[in-house]
């Protein structure tokens, strides 16, 4: 199954970039009502559904102090006292990722132990508690809930943030992939940037802005497929096949209203999705899945994606049978070969 939600194909090529919202809104809707004759319907954005975090806990393995002490010359001693402390259970979500880091860092320097059965059993217990901190992380944190805000977002369009979000969960995940791989105990500069690049990923709160993107998009689309579908089942605007003057103004509007104004709307938010699928798809997890992960970051429930994007692919559907009702332009070839991919 494709990770990555697909670019619609959508009736005309080339994009207006100029934005004015991160979806469509109540007056795009009315237009799309008027063009098609039909009586408009009110947007209603009903709120998803609380979405829980992934059910991953840190491990309960415990060095023991007796093999703690073999420890010792690797240097893990102060650590794994720490971790065997109420002072280890609590410390922040970072820091925790970090210190789990140099506890699996430094079991792996400690290959004359690696014959014996607790050390593998603590190697093992390591790397899974590795994986969980990162997956702590990135969705029950601090920076986790400030991605997400939805208040007073610090760009003006969805693409201005993909663009800033893009280049800081770049610094993030080379960290974290390091952090998964067998590599070294942190320093204390790589420390120090991973620490800034968290405060600056969240801080863009493009998770939160994808998530009212995609709730806003998906009540417009609701309705207005459901305005297209009266049109077409009522076959006013062309009888018969017949091409009218309602014909023409409806591919007007397609090359103008809707080239200009809805397309950079519904493709910014394609655009986004696919490359935050992307660049997160290269995290080699294993306690969950990337569609898992995915839905976790934006909050969604499972599922939303795929709505969404069959959503748009039925739009554009729409809009050709309309036209092709008319008499004004052939059904594409690759409308039924080109469905969009079944993200969750």
């Amino acid at each position: 199954m494709s990770r990555i939600f697909p670019l619609i194909a959508l009736l005309l090529t080339g994009c207006n970039e100029l934005e004015q919202a991160i979806a469509p809104n109540q007056n795009d809707l009315d237009r799309v009502a008027g063009i098609l004759n039909q009586p408009t319907e009110k947007i209603d954005v009903i709120p998803f559904s609380q979405v829980g975090s992934p059910e991953v806990r840190l491990s309960d393995t415990r060095i023991r102090f007796a093999n703690a002490l073999e420890l010792a010359e690797c240097g893990l001693l102060p650590l794994i006292a720490e971790r065997n402390s109420s002072l280890g259970k609590q410390k922040q979500e970072s820091s925790r990722l970090i210190y789990e880091w140099k506890i699996r860092a430094g079991l792996s320097r400690c290959s004359q132990l690696r014959d014996k059965e607790w050390f593998q059993l603590a190697a093992e217990a390591k790397q899974h508690d590795v994986e969980a901190a990162i997956i702590e992380l990135l969705t029950k944190s601090e920076e986790s809930d400030r991605i997400h805000a939805k208040v007073s977002p610090p760009f003006e369009t969805l693409n201005e943030s993909t663009i800033v979000y893009t280049e800081t969960t770049r610094e993030i995940l080379q960290t974290l992939t390091r952090a998964l791989s067998n590599a070294d105990t942190p320093d204390k500069t790589t420390i120090s940037d991973f620490e800034e690049s968290l405060k600056s990923w969240g801080s863009t709160q493009h998770h939160g802005t994808i998530h009212k993107a995609i709730s806003q998009t998906l009540a417009w689309i609701s309705s207005a497929n459901s305005i297209q579908k009266r049109a077409i089942e009522s076959g006013g605007l062309c009888p018969m096949g017949t091409p009218t003057e309602h014909g023409r103004n409806l591919q007007a509007f397609i090359q103008g209203f809707f080239k200009n104004k809805l397309q950079p709307k519904i493709s910014s938010l394609s655009r986004a999705l696919e490359s935050l699928e992307r660049q997160w798809s290269v995290l080699p997890l294993t306690l969950i899945s990337n569609d898992e992960l995915i839905d976790s970051l934006i909050r969604l429930p499972a599922g939303t994606r795929n709505k969404l994007s069959l959503g748009i692919s039925s739009h554009v559907q729409q809009w050709q049978l309309l036209l092709q009702d008319c008499s004004l332009a052939p059904r594409a070839e690759t409308t039924n070969s080109k469905q969009p991919s079944r993200s969750s």
